[in-house]
């Protein structure tokens, strides 16, 4: 999808385009106005009729009688609660032996500070918890650890002397003046010389910033202005900027952000190592009103499509090859909020994966003022409704089909909701547990009840007593759905009781299913399917959660040589996560092995599941080989299952089942060793792979 393509011509959109793009703007937001009005309408009359119940409630002769037993009920309830929890947290670390070998080994690696850690967390009730290397300070700290971390402007300057030239441009209208100079001065400090400055203010009609910025480019040849006659708004005054520039290399800087020192010079740097590059991004944070505070870093992986369409995880820092942007004709009117993710785009869809390229550093801060997205998302509305018609642009340009939607939970970012490849495509579920023919029908009835809009069957593979009638006796005698099992030996690995399912499946797509689920949201099977039908898409796997309501199977990252961690582990199911990404569809480099959504044919052109690995691993190494053919296993977080039973609960550190000194661990360490620098993470965050900041780097 993402091939590269003549350039066209450079001519701008013509003016019944940008008609069109008004209109279709228009019509989205009057649409999403009246669902959110609907919406608030229906919140208003539950929240009335909660508020009456509760206070009947309270003034009731029974609730006065309870009290004196309330306090210790709800104590034992919340006993209950943490018991259950850390059921799951020693499932998950192998069992208790296992659990208090990982103790023993932190207490050896931290001494003292694991005791103080520890102390400092139970304190706070888990607000407070510090990491290796950052003193008292909280993992999450951002403001300390950027402190002694983040500035830059004191380190020797690097070796790039004779790179090319880098156009800023940047866009003004009525800024705050000394804000507008500082964001100047941030480029004039840099420490990398080959730069030019091209502003165009959009007719500010202020006649103090337009003596500035006329001295500006009187006194310093680098700097060019140009003043537009009328108000077009940002899109048509950064294109009136970018007829000024004239290097190989364009850097988008608004005119109340800030560029770190070396920030050019990174640039320079990547493109040196690079040549082909043709979209650079980096890491950013935020800075308040008189860039005293710095908070909330995003630092970024490598770039994800699937993460970049709910998301414009591109800018900022945003850097695009010049002619690039000439090619796709600049900026496009009438998408102003998201002018830059439809530029990003457009540009995108010019070029091949590995021209976009990452810089793991913050590089820049984005100023934090009343009326910006930087503080908060809804003081611009308007720019979430433009981003959604510009990725369903996108989808059009690209040949993809499918709606653009608000994510759930996150209306100022996507989610783009695929059509089927095939209206009537059928699934094969396949069950490979050895579990009571009871616990197991339960599983079947609740899938076949939720599936949505998709048909499927189910074959079970597993080594216990149990036939297709007894399966079968749940459901409703007008609703049976095709059910088959396959007996198998309990020593049989986990990839041939798969590898055996599939040879034997009708399916257009197989859903592997290796943990015992009790729920499932309406729908999940079809909405997993719409994705897995996309040909970009290897595995698909939905979100998975324990009983206490916490994250346990998701995508998988690999954080350190032999350490592989599902992201957001433990985190609240209703919680966004970090930068959202607890939240949004993205890619992984592997996926959990419990339930993965795959086409058939492409089981079945690629060898199915090898041999290498006896357990679960062989699935998440499917996943690793398809990735390096160039597929994405893409997470889909708006599909989402609960297990119950604790055995289920997802590895602390999933290769601790190759063991110590076993076979399969050479193997894995022979085949995939060098993928513990996981391009789906960053390296300024922390190797735990909890999203907390790595303090020793």
């Amino acid at each position: 999808m993402l091939e590269h393509h003549d350039s066209p011509n450079t001519a701008q959109p013509s003016q019944e385009e940008d008609i069109d793009a008004l209109k279709s703007l228009l019509s989205l937001r009057d649409k999403e106005l009246q669902s959110l009005n609907d919406a608030l309408l229906k919140a208003r009359e539950d929240l009335k009729s909660a508020q009456r119940k509760l206070e009947e409630l309270h003034s009731s002769t029974s609730w006065r009688m309870t009290a004196v037993f309330r306090g210790p009920i709800m104590r034992l309830i919340n006993l209950k609660r943490t018991w259950g929890v850390m059921a799951y947290e020693v499932a998950s670390r192998g069992g208790w032996y296992d659990s208090a070998a990982e103790v023993v080994s932190d207490i050896r690696a931290y001494r003292l500070q694991y005791f103080r850690r520890l102390a400092q967390y139970l304190n706070s009730n888990g607000e407070k918890d510090p990491a290796p290397g950052s003193g008292d300070h909280d993992r999450h700290d951002y403001a300390a650890w950027f402190a002694t971390r983040g500035p830059r402007e004191n380190r020797p300057i690097g070796a790039v002397r004779d790179g090319p030239l880098i156009s800023v441009v940047m866009p003004t209208y009525k800024p705050p003046l000394e804000l507008l100079k500082e964001a100047i001065d941030s480029v004039s400090r840099q420490s990398y010389v080959h730069w030019e400055l091209c502003i165009a203010d959009d007719a500010s009609n202020d006649p103090s910033l337009t003596e500035y910025l006329q001295a500006l480019s009187k006194s310093d040849p680098k700097v060019r202005v140009v003043f537009r006659e009328t108000n077009g708004h940002i899109s048509a005054c950064t294109n009136s900027a970018l007829t000024l520039a004239t290097g190989d290399y364009v850097l988008l800087l608004d005119q109340d952000d800030l560029l770190s020192t070396d920030a050019l010079e990174q640039v320079a740097q990547c493109i040196a190592q690079h040549p082909d590059a043709a979209i650079i991004y980096s890491d950013e944070d935020r800075i308040n009103e008189d860039g005293s505070q710095h908070s909330n870093a995003y630092f970024k992986p490598d770039f994800n499509y699937d993460l970049f369409l709910g998301q414009n995880m591109v800018s900022h820092l945003g850097v695009f090859h010049r002619q690039l942007i000439m090619d796709i004709g600049g900026f496009r009117e009438g998408l102003e909020g998201s002018q830059d993710y439809d530029l990003a785009l457009r540009a995108m869809e010019r070029v091949q994966p590995h021209q976009i390229r990452h810089i793991p550093q913050v590089l820049y801060h984005w100023r934090a003022i009343k009326g910006s997205t930087a503080l908060d998302h809804s003081e611009k509305s308007y720019a979430s409704t433009a981003s959604r018609v510009a990725l369903h642009d996108h989808l059009q340009r690209t040949g993809q089909t499918g709606e653009v939607l608000p994510a759930p939970g996150l209306p100022f970012f996507n989610r783009v909701r695929y059509e089927l490849p095939e209206p009537n495509a059928l699934v094969s579920v396949i069950v490979a547990l050895d579990e009571s023919v009871d616990k197991l029908r339960a599983m079947l009835t609740e899938m076949w009840r939720t599936r949505g809009a998709i048909d499927c069957e189910f074959i079970v593979c597993t080594a216990g007593h149990l036939s297709t009638e007894e399966l079968l006796s749940g459901f409703a005698a007008d609703q049976l759905p095709a059910v088959s099992v396959i007996k198998t030996d309990a020593q049989t690995p986990l990839p041939e009781r798969h590898n055996a399912a599939v040879e034997q499946s009708r399916g257009h797509f197989c859903c592997l299913v290796s943990a015992l689920f009790s729920t499932m949201t309406e729908g999940w099977l079809e909405e997993l399917a719409r994705v897995a039908g996309q040909a970009r898409t290897a595995f698909v796997a939905p979100r998975i959660h324990n009983k206490p309501g916490l994250l346990d199977h998701g995508g998988v990252l690999f954080t350190a040589p032999m350490r592989a961690v599902y992201a957001h582990k433990g985190l609240p199911k209703t919680a966004h996560g970090y930068s959202g990404r607890a939240a949004l569809q993205q890619a992984f480099s592997a996926l959990s092995p419990a339930l993965l959504v795959v086409r058939r044919a492409l089981l079945a052109e690629t060898g199915g599941f090898g041999r290498d690995f006896s357990g679960k691993l062989a699935l998440i190494d499917k996943c690793l080989e398809l990735q390096r053919q160039g597929l994405a296993n893409v997470w889909f977080p708006y599909a989402d299952l609960m297990f119950t039973d604790p055995a289920y609960s997802g590895r602390t550190n999933i290769l601790t089942e190759l063991g110590l000194f076993s076979p399969e661990r050479k193997r894995w360490s022979t085949k995939w060793g060098d993928i513990h620098n996981d391009r789906f993470y960053n390296p300024n965050l922390s190797r735990q792979g909890d999203f907390s900041l790595n303090w020793q780097v």
